[in-house]
């Protein structure tokens, strides 16, 4: 029949709808069972790993800071330490008293209830207060007792001893920045982290930083903050210890602070190992008030008191420039008795050219033009010898390049060529350029860093060593982990007989010239003046020195901004600081 056939067709095509159900229900049980296998197997130790991140949360105590010192010992950088009051819901059950809360409240000046409510609903630490004092922080701890879930957390502070005249030695400490994480993430620096800017801060923070603690706490899937099960105590860091005298330091700031423009530098280095006994750059800055409003203050001072000029200011050395174009010219075989007769001005083609001294100085040979300074004759003898000439010994002397002395962004000097000013200017070196290259004028620039540099080079006839500040890293355990070691410097090649010569006419300049101030009835000093010219102000005082002559061992560059003469505004600063540093007994003992 033929309801009987349809009802055969229905029974059949049932059939065929099961097995595709259950091939379907297979093949999903079947991709279901290879995801399962790759997640929990090929993958599960991952996804495990990331599952107890989010688990936990970790939070950060900060390690304090490594100490600085002095070479006497004394700490030019230390740490303080300030309070947090902080609230841990899942310490403890509720909250502190009515009676507590009230307490807390008269005592860190808020009302901190709407912060413990926002702990208990949240289930997260919350910061009740910071920058706790020490009064304050003794009276919490009296209410310790009723104080359910807070604890009180030590955070470090840096500190600067005597900020101003230190500034451009220590540095300060500021949050990183993106750039500084990208080049530092790999040595695990994060986000929010405080590093070292500028000073032996930065080159030695990795030495100073320490290792961060904190706590371990355990997060439930809603994000509150369940126990802690885990703390690391902090590691301090390591300590440096400079090489700068406090005493000469302090000295060679107040001196400049106190000149007559109030700006300028002071470098100090031991000839006999390239330590630096003092580097100061005025004005200075407080290294305490960096991260404050003072800090918008310092940037728009038109004094540049964050500008370390001791190694990053380039000016025309004038007149101590001499001292390469004397030896220059000795070198050469000058006759150092040939005279020139100064009437104080020299006149080449169409234009003229002063002496310093407008009277003149009458006839002079080259000693005696080295020890007054003549402008005449350095202008004949720069002629004779030639742009090509200075230029190589501005090289053997090292003035176009950085000392590599242990601090940031030092810049280097410049020393013109020919080639440069075709390059620069599409026209050719002319001998004017070459009169003025002479007396250390024109396009050429130095730091007070390289001329002290340079006229350590001098002190010891040719021998120089790398500026260094930091003589060691200690760890907190008393370890030497860093320990610098001398490095000398390619040699300025002169002959022995140029270098007396040399050494002669620095030392009458003292005694008969222009350094005159700096003279010592028992102590050979010599040195060198100048006055540099300034297209933008008034004329920069400079003195180049060491002593004692015979036996050197400290050698100078000083650099007073604006104050015109060297004679006059840079030569007493010279002479106070060897007066204190011979009359402390380091010269007797030294010998």
């Amino acid at each position: 029949m033929v309801w009987q056939q349809e009802d055969g067709f229905s029974y059949s095509d049932f059939f065929v709808r099961q097995k595709i159900i259950l091939f379907c229900f297979a093949l999903l049980f079947f991709i279901l069972s290879i995801r399962l296998f790759y997640l929990q197997i090929i993958r599960g130790s991952s996804y495990e790993e990331i599952s107890e991140q989010q688990r936990i949360y970790n939070t950060k105590e900060v390690a304090p800071r490594g100490l600085i010192y002095a070479s006497d010992g004394s700490m030019i950088v230390e740490n303080a330490f300030t309070y947090s009051l902080l609230f841990y819901p899942f310490d403890q059950a509720g909250m502190p008293t009515d009676e507590t809360i009230v307490k807390l409240n008269k005592i860190l000046k808020k009302d901190i209830k709407p912060y413990l409510e926002e702990g208990l609903k949240t289930g997260k630490i919350v910061k009740l207060a910071d920058k706790l004092t020490t009064d304050e922080m003794f009276k919490v701890q009296e209410n310790k007792m009723g104080l359910n879930g807070v604890t009180l957390l030590i955070e470090p502070v840096r500190v600067y001893n005597f900020p101003e005249e230190n500034s451009h030695i220590t540095g300060y400490l500021g949050e990183i920045n993106k750039e500084e994480l990208k080049a530092l993430s790999g040595d695990g620096y994060v986000m929010g982290d405080y590093i070292g800017k500028g000073g032996v801060e930065q080159v030695y923070d990795t030495y100073l930083r320490g290792i961060n603690g904190g706590r371990q706490l355990e997060v439930n899937a809603k994000g509150a903050q369940t126990q802690i099960f885990n703390y690391t105590q902090p590691v301090t860091g390591n300590s440096l210890y400079l090489t700068i005298d406090p005493k000469l330091q302090k000295l060679a700031y107040e001196s400049l602070v106190n000149s007559a423009s109030g700006r300028g530098s002071v470098v100090i280095i031991d000839v006999r190992t390239g330590a630096v006994k003092a580097l100061v750059s005025a004005p200075g800055y407080n290294g305490n008030k960096i991260n404050s409003e003072d800090f918008n203050v310092y940037l728009k001072d038109k004094n540049l008191p964050l500008y370390n000029r001791a190694t990053q200011a380039l000016y025309a050395p004038g007149s101590i420039f001499k001292i390469v174009v004397f030896a220059a010219a000795v070198e050469s075989g000058f006759d150092i008795n040939e005279t020139v007769f100064c009437s104080g001005h020299f006149d080449f083609g169409d234009r003229r050219y002063a002496c310093w001294y407008k009277p003149g100085h009458g006839r002079v040979n080259m000693m005696e033009a080295m020890a007054q300074s003549c402008n005449v004759y350095f202008y004949n003898l720069a002629l004779k010898l030639g742009v090509d000439k200075i230029d190589e010994f501005s090289w053997r002397f090292h003035l176009s390049e950085q000392t590599g002395i242990d601090l940031p962004n030092e810049k280097k000097g410049f020393v013109p060529t020919p080639t440069w000013k075709k390059a620069k200017d599409k026209i050719p070196w002319l001998q004017g350029d070459t009169i003025n290259f002479g007396i250390g004028q024109g396009a050429l620039w130095v730091t007070p860093l390289q001329m002290a540099a340079m006229i350590s080079a001098v002190a010891n006839k040719g021998i120089s060593y790398r500026p260094y500040i930091v003589s060691k890293a200690v760890s907190p355990n008393g370890n030497e982990i860093y320990t610098h070691s001398v490095r000398e410097n390619e040699p300025v090649n002169l002959s022995s007989g140029t270098w007396d010569i040399l050494h002669k006419a620095l030392i009458e300049t003292v005694e008969k010239g222009t350094a005159r101030r700096a003279y010592f009835p028992n102590i050979k000093v010599a040195g060198k003046t100048g006055t540099a010219q300034n297209p933008q102000g008034d004329d920069h005082a400079w003195f180049v020195s060491f002593a004692p002559a015979d036996n050197p061992e400290i050698a100078i560059a000083i650099i007073v901004e604006n104050a015109g003469g060297g004679s006059a505004n840079a030569v007493p600063i010279g002479r106070k600081i060897y007066e204190a540093y011979f009359s402390e007994g380091e010269y007797e003992n030294s010998k």
